[in-house]
């Protein structure tokens, strides 16, 4: 025989228990939430900030200059796994993913931290001429890390299976993410080619972006058409650019020497163009495969949007 107090109903305890863990969930989601937002914010301080300085402070090299600005692209890669764990589910493989993510960030700023302060102690013959100093940029960075794993490790994730027509959205807005912030990481190398070449880099990076985060977010077919097209005339593009050259910019064979495979008469593939373009061939890809699917998939859609 159980006993309960006086006016208390027999179901009290159980819903005291589940409010208390809930207000402990709640506590747990808005630390985690302070903490990758000051996570995201010293992150995009270390891009900010120089990791090295050349000739005695004159010319400083901010991190997104150097593998800050691939960096910083992962953690915002990582922020966003972490928030599809919470709202939507998958956190079982989400998490682990977005914390070795997180964890690449933070090895990869210590190694440039430690490369630029083996550097700047033997520079070598140049020593006089280039007389280097190690900047902040790469240990902030590396906090700004430290503090989205705290962030990835603390808030509370859903474990609920995601739809196979989601778990193909969010397929499609990583790799768009990706060839997105390449284009936009390469932004100032190629403004310093030509004007027109830099613009067309940062206006594909910020569209890709954008169509990234439209078509996780919501079931669009004119979102995922629009997609389609730019991928296929960035591939287009970049193409002629390999095998024959842009009459802009310094691409040609004269330009071989910044390392690369060379295909054509254009431009060499080097490593961040083989990454831009594989994660954009997975983006056509996909996309065109939720197109074909359509309103098959307008479901599973609808029960993503409302939780």
């Amino acid at each position: 025989m159980t006993l309960h107090p006086v006016g208390a109903p027999a179901g009290a305890a159980p819903r005291v228990h589940a409010s208390s863990q809930h207000d402990h969930e709640s506590a747990r989601e808005r630390s985690a939430l302070g903490l990758a937002v000051l996570g995201l914010l010293l992150v995009g301080l270390g891009a900010w900030l120089p990791w090295l300085t050349l000739f005695n402070g004159l010319e400083p090299l901010p991190g997104f200059r150097l593998d800050g600005g691939d960096l910083s692209g992962l953690a915002l890669l990582a922020v966003g796994l972490l928030v599809v764990a919470t709202r939507l589910g998958a956190g079982h493989v989400l998490r682990p993913l977005a914390v070795v993510v997180l964890a690449v960030v933070v090895a990869d700023s210590l190694a440039g931290a430690r490369h630029i302060a083996d550097y700047v102690a033997d520079p070598g013959p140049t020593a006089a001429l280039s007389a280097p100093s190690q900047g902040p940029g790469a240990v902030v960075m590396a906090v700004g890390g430290l503090v989205l794993l705290g962030a990835a490790v603390l808030v509370p994730v859903r474990r609920d299976a995601l739809p196979r027509e989601l778990v193909a959205r969010l397929v499609l807005a990583a790799a768009t993410f990706v060839a997105g912030w390449m284009h936009l990481v390469l932004t100032p190398e190629h403004l310093g080619e030509s004007t027109v070449l830099g613009l067309g880099f940062l206006a594909a990076g910020v569209a890709q972006v954008a169509l990234a985060v439209l078509c996780l977010v919501r079931r669009s077919e004119n979102a995922l058409s629009a997609l389609v097209v730019l991928d296929v005339a960035l591939l287009a593009v970049w193409a002629y650019a390999v095998l024959v050259g842009l009459p802009i910019g310094d691409v040609g064979h004269d330009h071989v020497e910044a390392g690369g495979l060379v295909l054509g008469h254009g431009e060499p593939v080097d490593l961040a163009a083989a990454i831009t373009k594989v994660a954009e061939l997975t983006s056509l890809g996909t996309a065109l495969v939720l197109m074909r699917r359509g309103p098959k998939g307008s479901t599973a859609s609808a029960s993503a949007r409302r939780a």
